[in-house]
């Protein structure tokens, strides 16, 4: 089973990893947009592939069409503004879905607190930041990623990747929207991805089925 893991899955998250560098080289060179906006995509493409090998379910399927969507989302964004919003909130979505479903019970007080306040001020920060004209987009998508990131946070996987990995997403997202020049931000985003992604698949296949 090493062997077929290494076979089948890891070149998928090596091929993740090199399409993000690939893309942080590319994106401003002279390569035509149609191909870089498909590049910006490539990785997370890469790594919802990735996710379904590491762990086959209906988790993991939820993990990678978010991945997916956030993907196309994300690399569609300085295109066409509100299909790409409407991509990034359904793929939040799914991943409210997949934490909602592995909701810990016996949630500790600070962390109720910490995932309350990622949920309420999330979409007040994406509306303080983002001009009045999108106020109901950045409302709607401030909702939807404070609720993926406070659904990770109160989730059975562990805070220190999955959790971690959601609120690098948050800060990504927070900075792309009103600060789209800033050159980290779709690192962070790729980075935040790649370990919620990585730690939730971890932690599957090491549960009993």
């Amino acid at each position: 089973m090493p062997k077929r893991a290494l076979i089948e899955r890891r070149p998928w998250l090596l091929a993740a990893i090199v399409a993000a560098v690939l893309f942080l080289w590319c994106r401003n060179s002279t390569m035509p947009g149609l191909y870089l906006l498909a590049l910006k995509a490539l990785p997370l493409l890469l790594l919802a592939v990735y996710a379904v090998l590491r762990h086959r379910g209906k988790d993991t399927r939820s993990l990678a069409a978010m991945l997916v969507l956030e993907g196309t989302g994300a690399a569609l964004h300085d295109l066409y503004d509100y299909p790409a919003t409407v991509l990034m909130i359904i793929g939040h979505a799914m991943g409210i879905a997949l934490f909602l479903n592995h909701l810990r019970r016996d949630l500790a007080m600070a962390r109720k607190i910490f995932a309350t306040a990622l949920l309420l001020l999330t979409p007040l920060v994406l509306l303080l930041l983002t001009n009045t004209g999108r106020g109901a987009a950045a409302a709607f998508q401030g909702l939807a990623l404070g609720g993926m990131a406070a659904s990770a946070w109160a989730s059975t996987f562990v805070r220190a990747r999955v959790g971690s990995g959601a609120l690098i997403v948050v800060v990504a997202c927070l900075i792309a929207l009103e600060w789209p020049s800033w050159q980290f931000a779709w690192p962070l985003f790729f980075v935040g991805n790649l370990v919620l992604a990585t730690g939730v698949t971890g932690e599957l296949r090491s549960r009993p089925t």
